[in-house]
């Protein structure tokens, strides 16, 4: 039996970067004893809309409560069609099915967003993520909410009716767990804080436990202060990579207002240049786990799903697309080591 070899350093995916700053505001809040939604909840959301730039921000559980609930504040029934790529996280399906809406799963384009001219026909509303940080074009018609869980600080999340993100603990900046409904319409808004407790009310409606903490909270306004410097560190590590790697025979990102929450190259050789990289200790991986269409490929769609007959962007990016390590956390070794182990890879 040949001797394993250990790789001479591990470079992760993706990891969230805290410091001491982000410890010792959770640690207040801990001393504090007042751990539920409070003023922290209260200073971060008027934080968050101020930098977001839209008048109302309601903080939630996830970016999925977020999304769930921005759906029923613009009136998302049973009767109503959703049009969403196919090529995104499987939150905004199950958002959707929480609502009890269609949804409507569309192609992408070559930039792995949701292609506006895919959206068909009667689909009111219509869900766009900024997928891996690259600014979406927008439908021009219906009502547009933008998913900028991958954008936020890149200038996305204000051209909408409403605006979702997620503070997921690899997110752009992360509470742990979290979400954010943003938006300029008082109504919107007053319906997601209605809707995210459910407690001592004089009417009953369907409403959930969907508050953010005083611990997130806190945790997600250090992270807010510090986001602009995250950017700028991802910005730097993307155009290292691009430099470096453009020779190879790889497609590389190419967009000016890109904040890089992933780094996607499209190759021919994804499976084999996965598995290199692995064996290297680099964590690189498909950046969408399952397109949602091919949930449903063999069932035709369901009650709750309406299919196209072909979804090419999708699948091409299904196979092609690679998620290479970038994150703030990442030092000048760990770039140099995944460059030359492509590049050794590849040549």
């Amino acid at each position: 039996m040949g001797i394993v070899k250990t790789p001479p350093r591990t470079v992760p995916h993706s990891r969230p970067t805290i410091g001491e700053a982000e410890i010792e505001a959770v640690a207040r809040v801990m001393r504090s004893g007042h751990l539920a939604q409070g003023p922290e909840v209260e200073a971060f959301e008027q934080e968050c809309a101020e930098f977001v730039g839209r008048k109302y921000a309601v903080a939630v559980s996830s970016g999925t409560a977020a999304l769930h609930l921005a759906l029923g504040a613009v009136g998302v029934d049973s009767e109503t069609r959703i049009a969403l790529p196919a090529y995104a996280c499987a939150s905004l399906l199950t958002a959707v099915t929480l609502q009890g809406g269609t949804a409507a799963l569309c192609d992408v384009g070559d930039d792995f967003n949701l292609d506006p001219t895919a959206v068909p026909a009667g689909c009111p509303v219509a869900i766009v993520p900024h997928l891996f940080g690259a600014a979406a074009l927008l439908p021009e018609a219906g009502i547009v909410m933008e998913d900028i869980a991958q954008s936020i600080g890149g200038g996305t999340g204000q051209a909408s009716p409403v605006a979702i993100t997620s503070f997921y603990a690899t997110k752009m900046l992360t509470t742990g767990e979290g979400g954010m409904v943003l938006t300029d319409d008082e109504g919107i808004a007053e319906y997601a804080r209605d809707r995210r407790d459910y407690d001592n009310r004089e009417d009953f409606a369907p409403r959930f436990a969907y508050k953010m903490t005083d611990v997130q909270a806190a945790m997600g306004r250090v992270q807010l202060k510090r986001l602009p410097e995250f950017v700028k560190l991802r910005r730097a590590i993307a155009d290292r990579y691009t430099q470096a790697l453009g020779t190879l025979p790889l497609e590389l990102p190419r967009a000016d207002d890109h904040v890089y929450f992933r780094y996607v190259i499209r190759t021919e050789a994804r499976e084999a240049l996965e598995q290199g990289l692995n064996a290297a200790g680099i964590e690189a991986k498909r950046p969408v786990y399952k397109p949602a269409h091919q949930y449903f490929r063999d069932e035709g769609g369901t009650g709750a799903v309406a299919l196209l007959d072909h979804y090419p962007g999708a699948d091409s990016a299904h196979e092609q697309a690679l998620s290479l390590p970038i994150h703030p956390s990442m030092d000048e070794n760990d770039v140099n080591y995944v460059i030359e182990s492509i590049s050794g890879l590849l040549n």
